[in-house]
């Protein structure tokens, strides 16, 4: 008797430290283990080189570090582009200032991809951060080209941040740069089993260890047919606690979703350019918040801002020539944040494409709105900010089509409207109007890249007229005849913007920096002032549904 009653409680002891070391909720699932002491994860997106905000940052982190030793900084991408302090360097002085800030993981954006794939490696061995990017995958191995998951402990409790990329990477940024010299593909993104590879990854994280999960997401909440997006990764898996995310410049102080099963998932994002800086909280009862802090209440760090002005002295210097006096206001993207140079005719974008057009001689010039990058000031012009306009370094080129092959382009240029898209052109020598209302009749192939018009829809683009380069008549578009056309080597040399152009033919190449001819036709043909005709638009697009 006493020998049963002596089992019965080394039984009940037994019970009792299970219990406590894996306990349950009601629905009888292993909860995670917490932390002892406040986790902070600090979180920014699409930086697009406002490298002021670093300073910031930095501050905020030593704020943090005051409370709980359990602080970490991570990145959700699109940071090396967007300025001339990245254009210049190629990202490394971006990279320079994000290892002096100190961060723990990066999630790589499209735009990481603008200087080529040898540069984004090189930049990924620069940062002192784990570059994490779960869909970037190497063809000829089959593998993903960086870890696509960091799993970081914070004493008990772990965290694993998994990197994902938007699949619209692979025509938003040149599709060659995922080739080899013979033209084979050999990176893609997983756009076919994206959600199966983001479920594995989750599953292979949890399985490892970790107690939360946190995604660092360049996919966007724009909702899309095309490409997965945070809100479709969200119902497509199982398993994610929070999304942070970028692409789609959104701001998102906190939002909960449901994932696959039912369970809620905190969305968050912090606009662009240190709008703000995010803060996830793991508390020490489990539970998530996410806010957002506006950057410029935030003191900026003395160490880190001597660093980053040094760094802007260094890219400033021999920029400051002046091209010209800008006496009209010339904006790529207004007050509330729309980029307009991807809705609509803009004034900036007439200039643009006239300075193409007038410089390389041709009938008409496209520029895409996603390569006019900012406003031009009024007031002296300089060569800097011609850089920061157009900050890709991309050289002009000039092909031949048809008149058709130009209709059609049009109708690849507006069909996502009313919806911004880096795709629509900005033109020179040719004036159109667009049904917006109608369905979109292009098609696209596997590879997202233009491949025919539906028979089945009519088309949105109509009433085309092109210039006469002697009279300055606008004349209507002749399908069978052709034409000159001036664009950048991305568009007409490496399939950009879906493949808009890909059936022309390529008459000059390399013709001059972009920003060497807008200089040019600043200074020359303009004799160096802007104003009219570009204090309004000339109708050269009508767009028939309000947008």
């Amino acid at each position: 008797m006493k020998m049963n009653k002596w089992i019965s409680i080394c039984c009940l002891l037994w019970l009792t430290v299970c219990c406590t070391g894996c306990e349950e909720n009601s629905q009888g699932t292993a909860l995670p283990d917490v932390p002892e002491r406040p986790v902070v994860i600090l979180y920014e997106n699409d930086v697009h080189c406002a490298v002021d905000g670093y300073a910031r940052l930095a501050t905020l982190k030593s704020e943090q570090e005051a409370v709980t030793p359990y602080v970490s900084t991570v990145s959700c991408g699109d940071f090396v582009q967007g300025d001339l302090v990245g254009s210049v360097s190629r990202g490394e002085y971006i990279a320079d200032i994000m290892n002096r800030v100190g961060y723990d993981a990066v999630a790589p954006g499209n735009h990481e991809f603008d200087f080529g794939m040898e540069q984004l490696f090189a930049l990924a061995k620069r940062l002192e951060a784990t570059t994490v990017c779960a869909n970037l995958r190497d063809l000829r191995t089959g593998k993903p080209v960086f870890a696509p998951y960091r799993l970081i402990s914070y004493g008990q409790a772990d965290v694993a941040f998994i990197g994902l990329l938007t699949t619209e990477t692979s025509t938003s940024t040149s599709p060659l740069t995922y080739r080899d010299e013979a033209g084979n593909l050999i990176y893609d993104f997983m756009k076919e089993e994206f959600y199966t590879h983001a479920q594995r990854c989750i599953d292979e994280a949890r399985a490892e260890g970790a107690d939360y999960v946190v995604v660092l997401s360049h996919l966007g909440d724009y909702p899309s047919e095309e490409h997965p997006t945070s809100l479709s990764l969200v119902a497509h898996t199982t398993g994610i606690d929070v999304v942070l995310d970028g692409h789609s410049h959104s701001t998102i102080p906190d939002t909960t979703l449901y994932d696959k099963e039912g369970k809620p998932v905190l969305l968050s994002s912090t606009g662009t350019k240190f709008q703000h800086i995010g803060l996830l909280t793991i508390a020490t009862d489990g539970s998530l918040s996410t806010r957002l802090v506006p950057t410029e209440e935030i003191t900026a760090d003395a160490g880190v801002q001597a660093f980053v002005e040094e760094i802007k002295e260094k890219v400033t210097e021999g920029g400051q020539r002046v091209v010209g006096l800008n006496t009209v206001p010339l904006i790529a993207t207004d007050e509330a944040g729309n980029r307009l140079v991807r809705l609509r005719e803009m004034p900036l974008g007439n200039l643009c494409a006239d300075a193409f057009c007038h410089t390389l001689n041709t009938d008409v010039a496209m520029v895409n709105g996603g390569g006019i990058r900012a406003d031009l000031p009024t007031g002296e012009v300089t060569f800097n900010d011609l850089i920061t306009l157009f900050p890709f370094g991309n050289t002009l080129c000039t092909a031949t089509l048809t008149g058709q092959q130009l209709a059609d382009a049009l109708e690849v240029s507006v069909r996502l409207l009313p919806q911004e898209n880096g795709s629509f052109m900005q033109v020179s020598g040719l004036r159109f109007e667009v049904d917006s209302s109608l369905p979109s009749p292009v098609v696209l192939d596997e590879e997202g890249l233009f491949s025919h018009l539906s028979p089945d829809l009519p088309r949105r683009v109509s009433h085309i007229y092109i210039r006469n380069r002697e009279s300055g008549e606008y004349l209507p578009l002749e399908p069978e005849r052709r034409y000159t056309l001036a664009s950048f080597d991305y568009q007409l040399k490496e399939l950009g913007n879906e493949g808009i152009f890909r059936h022309t033919v390529l008459k000059e190449d390399d013709l001059g920096l972009d920003v060497e001819i807008l200089s040019t036709y600043i200074e020359q043909s303009l004799g160096g002032t802007i104003g009219a005709p570009y204090d309004k638009t000339e109708g050269r697009i009508t767009i028939g549904q309000s947008l």
